[in-house]
């Protein structure tokens, strides 16, 4: 995202142009991942907040063995809502390594996501549910690009888009169980004042709202709504202004 745009409107109050962005991306990605043919994504040094995205959101990756990818939306006060939150739960949740059930999915997205992780090599990125097991990884630099195309081939005949996802959330018992592990963070001093804020958001996505029951399957767009409405709840928070102006200014992540 632009962040310097997305300060400027916060300065001058233009939150319809901020929001106006986030529902651009959302159907853009969203296009992205629904088109009658397959995209296949080559990420090649970083791949970090919408680039991540971008991957989560492709039907196949192609890495370069040295990339860096992650969500890291969180540094600067707001949550993934370029579809980033729902994709990384769905990847979690169809995981056959992992844990069943509608709570180990959301936990682990809550950590990964809340603690902006990022994977320093294409081959952390598949611990991390960034990159699928049957993502490929390119070691020569000069071969990407090729490689990508190959693999876009490959997928091009009889190709189908994905089924949209459907996924099962805990509601408002997740969202405790998760408040409380924030809390212990919170007494140790291992989360800020802020990180509490931009947290409980982020809880309140990856659990699905207050209304969820997780014997019912939740829909991409409902999940998608959920993420632009904490991001515009984040981006009007004087927390999360001082941290986008502070990386602006600075680069890094204000622990505030």
């Amino acid at each position: 995202a632009n962040l310097g745009l997305a300060m400027f409107a916060a300065n001058v109050g233009a939150w319809p142009m901020i929001e106006d962005m986030v529902a651009e991306g959302q159907k853009v990605y969203t296009a992205l991942k629904r088109a009658p043919f397959p995209v296949v994504a080559a990420p090649s040094g970083l791949a970090l907040g919408g680039g991540c995205e971008i991957l989560l959101a492709s039907d196949a990756v192609q890495a370069h063995a040295e990339s860096y990818i992650g969500l890291v939306e969180a540094g600067v006060g707001v949550v993934p809502a370029w579809g980033g939150c729902k994709e990384l739960l769905a990847r979690y949740a169809h995981d056959p390594k992992r844990p069943k059930g509608p709570m180990p999915s959301v936990a682990a997205a809550f950590e990964t996501i809340g603690l902006a992780k990022v994977a320093k090599s294409a081959y952390e990125a598949k611990e991390l549910g960034f990159l699928r097991g049957s993502d490929h990884i390119t070691f020569n630099r000069e071969r990407l690009l090729a490689d990508a195309k190959q693999k876009a081939l490959e997928l091009a005949e009889g190709y189908q888009p994905p089924e949209p996802a459907e996924l099962f959330l805990p509601g408002p018992s997740g969202k405790a169980s998760l408040a409380f592990a924030l809390r212990d963070l919170y007494a140790k001093g291992a989360a800020t004042e802020h990180d509490m804020v931009v947290a409980t958001e982020l809880a309140e996505v990856l659990t699905g709202g207050p209304k969820a029951d997780f014997t019912e399957a939740m829909n991409e767009d409902d999940i998608l709504k959920m993420e632009r409405a904490a991001f515009m709840r984040l981006v009007k928070t004087p927390g999360t202004l001082a941290r986008v102006e502070h990386t602006l200014e600075t680069g890094k992540p204000l622990r505030n």
